[in-house]
């Protein structure tokens, strides 16, 4: 696991742990803003639908850090002295995703912590905030499957990045139902909402035609990770011939 350490320790320089976590914290504060005057009862039912609304700060996050796994060290030329280690290039795939998805995970982690800190400053206690954490490390698995093998393959990954979630994310997938389901968003959702009965009740607006359940939720996860990985793996052997 020595790669992976080393492209974690590269992409969570201090500087950018502080403003990642600040962007992805915009939900907390979010809430604590809409809900300081409300009842109880109804900050409850806040929680979920603005966490899972204005998480998308912390996809913009996911996708600023995870896309720099491969990048920075392409960049910077050091990814031929990395590839002269004996090290296959399946293991060295899914070393770099390893590496990509735990850090987001840290920075949806912090997020996760920003929302529980808001419930608690309006009184709300930690009930809601549990489940969440499961939206949050779904998503950084799943982005983190999805954008460390286009950081490596696209000089502009962040501005292809943005586009897959503005237009597809965000607007294709509304409008085309059978999109819904490959949105990696709305398959974190899903888990929250098996984990979460006041969300699952209202989730239908959010999730469209994807199914509300962990198990589901997990599977699909599971494959995007199994593509990003064979899509990296035969990445690295094509255009390295190694």
């Amino acid at each position: 696991m020595t790669l992976a350490i080393h492209l974690y320790r590269r992409m969570m320089r201090r500087g950018r742990v502080i403003a990642l976590v600040a962007l992805s914290s915009v939900p907390g504060l979010v809430y604590w803003l809409g809900v300081f005057d409300a009842d109880s009862g109804e900050a409850a039912g806040l929680y979920s639908e603005i966490v899972s609304a204005v998480g998308y700060t912390f996809v913009i996050a996911a996708l600023i850090l995870t896309a720099a796994t491969l990048r920075e060290e392409k960049d910077a030329g050091t990814l031929p002295y990395i590839y002269m280690r004996p090290i296959s290039r399946p293991w060295f795939a899914a070393q770099s995703i390893i590496a990509g998805s735990v850090a987001a995970i840290v920075i949806g982690i912090g997020s996760w912590l920003a929302t529980v800190l808001a419930s608690i400053a309006v009184g709300n206690g930690l009930g809601p905030t549990l489940p969440a954490l499961s939206l949050f490390v779904a998503a950084a698995i799943g982005y983190a499957a999805v954008f460390v093998p286009l950081g490596y393959l696209a000089p502009r990954s962040l501005l292809i990045g943005l586009g897959y979630i503005i237009v597809w994310e965000t607007i294709l997938a509304n409008v085309v139902t059978g999109l819904a389901q490959f949105s990696i968003w709305r398959i974190a959702l899903s888990i929250y909402a098996g984990l979460e009965d006041d969300f699952g009740r209202v989730a239908s607006d959010t999730l469209g035609p994807v199914t509300p359940g962990v198990g589901g939720g997990v599977a699909k996860l599971a494959a995007v990770v199994l593509i990003g990985l064979g899509a990296l793996t035969w990445t690295l052997r094509r255009r390295d011939a190694l």
